[in-house]
């Protein structure tokens, strides 16, 4: 790692009931929550939400039920896909910082995009699932959602599930909180 920040990320994509996507169409992401970590002294710094215009889904009323979002509200509040690719390297150093999920698929789903788009990965190569943490902490190593994963550990999820901010806030949080019970790792 280049920094003694982490970014936190999480996606919000296009969706459909049974992920079944009118003729045409396909998947997108359509929000990016990041989150920043001082990994030094294990602090939440900002929480920010990128929201993405679509254009390759309309959003489902399913779609904006879970998340929260319209089509109207992306086209208003939202960036195309490759400015919020911009943000993430230029504003948000996602290159050099390590990339935090609570999932293998995120990274995925954005390096797939950028492919589509011609540009290249936003991040760099250190990553940490923070799931993999968890099983390994709590010995508990069937999947669960972040909501399990925080009560196991005492904490309430804050925000609004399945809106990209509010996610990556709460999976800082759990990284945070995993690192506190583990304690300090030093090299003797």
């Amino acid at each position: 790692m280049k920094s003694h920040l982490a970014n936190v990320l999480d996606l919000e994509l296009s969706c459909y009931p049974d992920g079944i996507f009118p003729q045409g169409e396909r998947q997108e992401i359509i929000e990016v929550g990041l989150t920043t970590v001082d990994l030094r002294d294990m602090r939440i710094l900002t929480v920010r939400s990128i929201p993405i215009i679509p254009t390759m889904s309309t959003i489902s009323p399913f779609c904006t039920e879970l998340t929260g979002w319209t089509e109207a509200a992306l086209r208003k509040q939202g960036v195309e896909f490759e400015e919020a690719v911009r943000r993430l390297v230029e504003k948000y150093g996602s290159k050099n910082r390590l990339l935090v999920t609570d999932s293998a698929g995120d990274r995925k789903f954005v390096d797939w995009q950028a492919a589509m788009f011609g540009k290249s990965s936003p991040f760099g190569e250190d990553e940490l699932n923070v799931s993999v943490l968890y099983c390994l902490y709590t010995g508990q190593f069937e999947n669960v959602s972040l909501v399990e994963k925080l009560a196991k550990l005492g904490l309430e999820f804050e925000g609004r599930p399945h809106r990209a901010d509010s996610d990556s806030k709460n999976i800082a949080r759990l990284l945070v909180e995993l690192k506190r019970r583990m304690g300090s790792i030093r090299p003797a």
